[in-house]
């Protein structure tokens, strides 16, 4: 995002009895708040980059952009007007789980007509675009030949998107109408460590564009629950090319299974960390109990982690996630 927002909350995963109670967890006051949510019932939800809004999705293929605090609801097309997505081919959760990032680049609440939705979907991960009024996405898949893109972030009418092994691509949205000829590629000398990294993150903060690399999420010992965050770097990109921060001053930073955040910390909250939940799918997939267990703040002073939320919240669909 291009501004810097308050701390998010961090929505508990649903739970097997009384599913449509959801409970937040408020970091900065350390509270927790529950509220009756049946229109998330058995529902995949992604965060969006906006305080309260969420891109949601079910088995039938129906997706919705979803406001948790008005309610709003606004309905997209179904998921089989995504370019390569069948209906038929498409099993359980990885029909469900088609869309692994969404990001809105205002909110609708504000500008009714005037944002854009952008998701990454399919396999390999490719971009899919949608504006207010549209039947249809768009679908931005021959950019970067095979390449798989890990997440999104927006800033100044245009989306910046950076694929598994650090190529960063923007496609130009200051002009109403979008063509794949807006899209160029921003060509890098990638460090080694983002381009064999198990996750790697974009956002743009305070006239940067940072990307972060995870290290520690994937797995490959079925049934076993030993992943976990083992290192954070963070990088600006300047002059294309990747430059290593090790002080983020006074910013926070905040992802998982959500659109990347930078904040100025407030109250209760600490600059210089990274505060992450578990979006490690290839890893507790596997597992009965599902995502939930690699969350916590990470130090990026002296690569210490402590956690955040203490309790213990599990799920294969949508574990917890900043909103």
């Amino acid at each position: 995002m291009a501004v810097e927002v308050a701390a998010p909350l961090l929505m508990l995963a649903e739970k097997e009895e009384n599913a449509e109670i959801r409970a937040f967890w408020d970091l900065s006051k350390g509270v927790t708040y529950t509220m009756n949510f049946p229109e998330l019932v058995g529902k995949y939800c992604v965060g969006v980059g906006f305080p309260g809004w969420l891109f949601t999705a079910d088995e039938q293929g129906h997706m919705n952009l979803f406001h948790l605090f008005s309610r709003t609801l606004i309905n997209l097309p179904d998921m089989d007007m995504l370019q390569g997505f069948a209906f038929q081919e498409e099993l359980g959760c990885d029909r469900i789980t088609y869309v692994q990032k969404a990001l809105l680049s205002s909110d609708p609440l504000s500008s009714t007509d005037d944002y854009v939705l952008a998701l990454i979907q399919g396999y390999p991960r490719t971009f899919a675009f949608w504006r207010p009024g549209s039947k249809s996405f768009t679908s931005v898949d021959s950019t970067i030949p095979y390449c798989a893109f890990s997440d999104v972030t927006w800033h100044d009418g245009h989306f910046y998107g950076v694929s598994f092994m650090g190529n960063i691509v923007i496609l130009d949205f200051t002009s109403d109408y979008y063509s794949t000829t807006a899209a160029r590629v921003i060509m890098s000398q990638i460090p080694p460590r983002v381009a064999c990294s198990n996750k790697v993150y974009i956002v743009y903060s305070m006239g940067e564009l940072l990307v972060i690399n995870r290290d520690g999420c994937h797995n490959f010992e079925e049934g076993d629950d030993s992943y976990g965050v083992k290192q954070f770097r963070v990088y600006k990109i300047n002059d294309s090319s990747y430059e290593e921060v090790k002080d983020l001053g006074n910013r926070a930073l905040f992802l998982g299974f959500s659109a990347t955040l930078a904040v100025e910390p407030p109250p209760g909250c600490q600059g210089n960390r990274i505060y992450f939940t578990d979006d490690c799918r290839e890893a507790y997939f596997c597992m009965e109990r599902g995502g939930g267990k690699d969350m916590g703040v990470y130090n990026l002073l002296d690569g210490t982690i402590v956690p955040h939320y203490t309790g213990q919240s599990y799920h294969k669909l949508t574990p917890p996630l900043w909103v």
